[in-house]
């Protein structure tokens, strides 16, 4: 007798996201401790940990990108019939990402269900987060053609320098953030507070960047400050500074997990954004900002096909057009002695297709001022 074939990743997708999305009908439905909510919350529990134990994780993540499930990553087909609940559930509760985390129970995750029901948002606890993707920030600005009148860069303190210690502690929390060990970012955004505080310059950086032989981390620090500098500018401060350079420090985050099976390199960079965006929405504490910045800096601002693929171009978001600045600059720098002249005349030919111009010239203003 032929022993029972074990389910494989696609089977157990499917069943977690069928599961979920008849948990949600069933509370809707029924009041908590009936037998139909009792059983939906079973099945859910039954699949998570198959999911879990095959993958090798203790999490996992659903988020809702631009209409797009994505399942630890994966992108579920749009035409999938048994998506369709769950696609339901999150646009009527206005969810933009759910994450479970291994010691959920029954109980807990019966709350977070009668949650759902009340008039307030969905609840997160210790072992489920809750909108963490949150597609929610205002309209870009219009646009005018004008380039904003640069504002003061200059930092209100100095701060202590950055130590060495903290560049290896950021380097290993990035990974990890990559790989999905961790749920958190204390040292990143500890790393990203002091520079924002300060002028700190990749000069005096890059020394203790290159201890931990992390190229992603310099490139990610380069951004950060290059956004700072342009952020700063526009007369950003505060909160809002330190989250769109996090963005900066975090937007490739989708380059440094592990590649798919037979993935080759166009695939990893049309894939990276996506993977960055639902990596970052799964973590505690993410700005929206960021998540938002990792899925929209390759799009065009000339709203061109590029990647992602969207079903209908549109503009990225500003925070996304000023990292893109940003790290366009940052990959111009990196590929040789480009002079800061040559490489702004690069910049600049990428203005109005896939750069903001008026980002572009304001960004110029701050590299080379103009005389008198």
């Amino acid at each position: 007798m032929n022993a029972p074939v074990s389910p494989g990743r696609a089977e157990l997708t499917e069943r977690l996201v069928v599961d979920l999305g008849a948990a949600f009908q069933q509370r809707s439905v029924y009041a908590p401790g009936h037998p139909q909510v009792k059983g939906a919350l079973a099945r859910v529990l039954s699949t998570f940990a198959s999911w879990c134990a095959y993958s090798g994780t203790a999490e996992v993540s659903l988020i809702l990108l631009e209409g797009q499930l994505l399942v630890d990553r994966e992108a579920i087909p749009e035409a999938a019939p048994w998506a369709r609940g769950l696609l339901r559930a999150f646009g009527r509760h206005a969810i933009r990402g759910l994450t479970m985390v291994a010691g959920l129970d029954e109980a807990e995750l019966g709350l977070f269900f009668d949650s759902c029901q009340g008039a307030k948002e969905p609840t997160p606890s210790l072992h489920i987060l809750v909108g963490q993707a949150g597609i929610t920030v205002g309209e870009p600005p219009e646009e005018t053609g004008k380039a904003p009148q640069a504002a003061s860069s200059l930092p209100s303190s100095a701060p202590s320098p950055i130590t060495p210690e903290q560049v290896e502690s950021a380097a290993a929390e990035l990974l990890a953030v990559a790989s999905g060990a961790v749920t958190r970012i204390e040292r990143l955004r500890s790393l990203i507070a002091q520079l924002a505080r300060g002028a700190e310059a990749l000069e005096s950086l890059r020394p203790l960047a290159a201890r931990v032989a992390d190229r992603e981390l310099l490139h990610g620090l380069a951004v950060a400050l290059a956004t700072l500098r342009l952020a700063r500018a526009l007369g950003m401060e505060g909160k809002a500074l330190e989250d769109l350079a996090l963005s900066g420090l975090v937007h490739d985050v989708g380059y440094l997990g592990p590649a798919m099976a037979g993935e080759d390199l166009t695939q990893r960079r049309r894939l990276h954004p996506i993977r960055g965006a639902a990596r970052l929405a799964s973590l505690e504490g993410i700005p929206d900002v960021a998540v938002l910045v990792a899925y929209e800096h390759h799009l065009r601002f000339d709203r061109a096909p590029n990647y992602p693929s969207l079903t209908v171009p549109r503009l990225p978001i500003a925070a996304a057009r000023v990292v893109a600045v940003a790290d366009t600059w940052e990959t111009i720098r990196s590929q040789g002695e480009t002079r800061p002249a040559e490489a702004l005349a690069i910049l600049r030919g990428r203005a109005g297709t896939f750069l903001d111009p008026a980002l572009v010239e304001l960004f110029a203003e701050i590299i080379l001022p103009r005389e008198g």
